[in-house]
């Protein structure tokens, strides 16, 4: 493990690392981490990398490259080999991720009873986490994604300080955290009752849970999960609205991303994989409308998976209908 010399209490309470190289602050970091390297005897061993993660900086990442080849290393991309591992989960961390739901579900019911008429969005916002953090959760990877009334389509806007009015639709979208494991829950209230075009759009969306889990089972490949969204978002009649229906792998994530790299349609070369007791992995039907309806811009609902041996576990207990409060 490699870090500043300023981080040494922390080092020292976390267990886990049981060596750490410490990089002084009138050194370049990739000199003394090759160096640490090489005293372990590994300077010319194969080195895995990450240039698909947040940090370090590019130029930081391509000095230490640089030097790891000069010292004879065989450097490779080795992006994804963690997450692959991460994937399928044990039983202790399933234990985690049900726990993570749990405080998801409980944060979304408070937010929703919270909703009324002059109410900041910045005040859901607050609710959210303080419910997640009185449960013992934390922060999630990404702030969350909160717009009400013409923003209800913004999707991935951060709330705002817009109060909310009478009729307008709420779109509320988290990931509970706990100790880092994500379980991402979205949904779409409406204060008052709706236009009645919203509530068919978000009834006949529903049913796209019950489809995939009545469709998908253990040892199909996880690209059957979009197959079967997009057979029946267009048996529902709804593509023209659609802004995204898709899905990701969740899972042990920290600022500023909480998405994983395996997504129920294939990216980045990753290739399809094939579903198995222990992953889990989100599903997003969101929409936008572009015809004036009262109310709002868009409406959405969004629930993780986990798989079992019996197929797919839905892990959320709150209803995808459009809610009226």
């Amino acid at each position: 493990f490699f870090d500043g010399p300023s981080h040494t209490t922390i080092v020292s309470t976390t267990p886990e690392i049981r060596e750490c190289v410490f990089t002084p602050y009138d050194r370049p970091q990739a000199e003394v981490i090759v160096e640490g390297i090489a005293a372990r005897r590994l300077a010319a061993a194969k080195i895995g990398v990450q240039p698909w993660g947040y940090s370090p900086h590019a130029t930081v990442s391509d000095d230490l490259r640089a030097r790891l080849e000069a010292g004879g290393a065989t450097v490779e991309d080795h992006s994804f080999l963690v997450e692959e591992l991460r994937f399928v989960k044990s039983r202790a961390e399933i234990a985690v991720v049900r726990r993570t739901a749990a405080i998801a579900d409980n944060a979304m019911e408070e937010a929703r009873d919270a909703i009324a008429e002059g109410v900041m969005e910045t005040e859901l916002e607050g609710i959210i986490m303080a419910s997640m953090m009185k449960s013992g959760g934390g922060y999630p990877g990404i702030r969350t994604m909160l717009g009400s009334g013409p923003r209800a389509g913004t999707h991935h806007s951060p709330p705002q300080h817009r109060r909310i009015r009478q009729g307008d639709l709420i779109f509320v979208d988290f990931c509970g955290c706990l100790h880092r494991y994500h379980v991402n829950v979205n949904r779409t209230f409406s204060l008052g009752e709706p236009d009645p075009r919203w509530t068919t759009l978000m009834d006949n969306s529903a049913g796209c849970v019950d489809a995939v889990t009545g469709g998908v089972k253990v040892g199909d490949p996880l690209s059957k999960v979009q197959e079967v969204a997009d057979a029946y978002t267009d048996k529902v009649g709804l593509r023209d609205y659609v802004w995204f229906v898709g899905g990701y792998s969740l899972g042990i994530a920290m600022p500023p991303d909480w998405c994983g790299s395996h997504w129920v349609a294939p990216r980045e070369n990753l290739g399809d994989r094939v579903i198995t007791p222990g992953q889990v992995f989100n599903l997003e039907n969101q929409f936008d409308v572009w015809e004036d309806w009262p109310g709002g811009s868009g409406a959405a609902w969004i629930d993780s998976f986990l798989v079992t041996e019996n197929g797919l576990e839905v892990l959320s207990r709150l209803p995808r209908n459009l809610v009226v409060v």
